[in-house]
């Protein structure tokens, strides 16, 4: 199993501010700031996103969210059953939390964990232009909060594109 250093977030969909996950985080968070992740583009999977890398002219618009670290443990648990991430089985997952590097607002560089989808299950799925889930999103989160009261994790949800 890989470790699971005391680092930040890079969150770009369900996890944001107003989104149907935000509340997963609960008192836990002690710091968040817009941040962007080059070379990385979102897909609309239906009510979530998912992010993939080696996309090299365009970016993924989200935040970075710093963890009370006395919690850290209990929140990476929490969002990697959100997000189907099975740390013993990495390569069983839709998802896999990495490292990557973000830059924040200002310019600088921050290595945080980010949830990466795999290419093969965004063949046939919608881009979101721009890469913003929260503009993409804006006149639908009625519908997003909806569907979500009954969902505890997207593992299984998405399918390969053969």
């Amino acid at each position: 199993m890989e470790e699971t250093r005391h680092r930040p977030f890079f969150v770009y969909g369900t996890l944001l501010p107003g989104q149907p996950n935000f509340f997963i985080w609960g008192a836990d968070i002690i710091a968040m700031e817009s941040a962007v992740l080059p070379g990385a583009r979102l897909y609309d999977m239906g009510y979530y996103p998912m992010l993939v890398t080696a996309v090299p002219s365009e970016t993924v618009q989200g935040m970075i969210i710093t963890v009370n670290p006395a919690h850290f443990e209990s929140v990476v648990q929490q969002l990697d059953e959100l997000e189907g991430y099975d740390p013993y089985q990495p390569e069983e997952s839709g998802y896999r939390r990495q490292v990557v590097e973000v830059v924040l607002a200002d310019g600088r560089s921050q290595r945080a964990w980010v949830y990466l989808g795999d290419t093969a299950y965004v063949k046939d799925k919608p881009v979101i232009v721009g890469g913003s889930w929260a503009a993409y999103t804006a006149n639908h989160q009625s519908d997003l909060q909806e569907w979500w009261k009954t969902i505890h994790t997207v593992a299984g949800l998405h399918k390969k594109s053969e």
